[in-house]
């Protein structure tokens, strides 16, 4: 009877201690799903910055094969094909986004006021040096060498990461070439095929230099 009543007294203590196991277990279960699923996760942001660095790869893909239409084709003049009918109407737009719809309906006078309105006035943005750029594609249309140099050279200098600059540079060189500048034009196209060997630009700076030997 004593007995009895001994383990009756800690029987409580007893089932106490497997609550606590069970706790214990309980934790350890959810832990190791945890470090699972934070496996998992690490293994999606593996998949995703490879992805990433895949769209990346093509994204330069992309800028190249544009960059080439741009070199075989006037890019003022692609641009000039676009339907007028389809752009959006110009009060809703900033001065650069005007220039574009002016230059698609070959308005380029207009276009190139824009343009100058937009550096000389906008704030600093990604459309910065892509303006430069429009500046000297239309100068250089226009047959103002002296001021497409300009425009192209301030992209180049302020902006030498940006994606344009292959082309900008190649561009310099044509603009040396047509000025009679040999010299300084081959400067030019070494320089594009040293500093961006990849581009299209390049590839276009290679047949200009075996065109001029």
């Amino acid at each position: 009877m004593r007995y009895l009543f001994t383990l009756f007294l800690i029987s409580p203590l007893i089932f106490s201690q497997s609550d606590e196991d069970k706790e214990f277990i309980e934790l350890y279960l959810k832990i190791q799903s945890l470090e699972k699923e934070i496996a998992l996760l690490r293994n999606e942001v593996e998949i995703l910055e490879t992805q990433v660095k895949f769209y990346q790869e093509k994204n330069i893909e992309l800028i190249d094969e544009i960059d080439s239409k741009l070199i075989s084709l006037m890019s003022v003049e692609d641009l000039k094909s676009f339907d007028s009918k389809e752009t959006p109407q110009l009060q809703t737009l900033n001065s650069y986004e005007q220039a574009i719809v002016l230059i698609q309906k070959g308005n380029l006078d207009e276009a190139l006021t824009a343009l100058n309105v937009y550096v000389q006035n906008a704030e600093e943005s990604d459309e910065t040096p892509l303006a430069y750029f429009w500046l000297g594609e239309i100068n250089l249309s226009n047959g103002n060498l002296a001021v497409a140099t300009q425009n192209f050279n301030t992209l180049v200098g302020l902006y030498p990461a940006h994606w344009r600059v292959p082309l900008a540079k190649y561009k310099l060189g044509t603009i040396y070439l047509e000025q009679g500048d040999k010299d300084r034009a081959i400067a030019q196209f070494e320089s594009v095929i040293k500093d961006f060997p990849e581009s299209s630009a390049a590839k276009a700076s290679r047949e200009s230099l075996s065109s001029l030997e």
